[in-house]
């Protein structure tokens, strides 16, 4: 996922998890997901939606499979 940013005066009211959980509906059956985010403070964020660490440390995934 490229760039998925949401306005600060919009930020905490979810809209971000609201993308973040129609992408992963939409491809629950195969998904491969990786994001790099720019700074560690949005790290948790993603943590809460299923993204793990990988081994470098920087990058973050979600793969699925039905």
């Amino acid at each position: 996922m490229h760039w998925v940013l949401v306005n600060p005066k919009y930020q905490g009211m979810h809209v971000g998890s609201g993308l973040v959980e129609r992408v992963k509906e939409r491809y629950a059956d195969y998904m491969f997901l990786e994001v790099m985010p720019e700074e560690s403070k949005n790290v948790p964020f993603y943590q809460r939606h299923g993204f793990t660490l990988m081994e470098n440390g920087r990058a973050m995934q979600i793969v699925t499979h039905s």
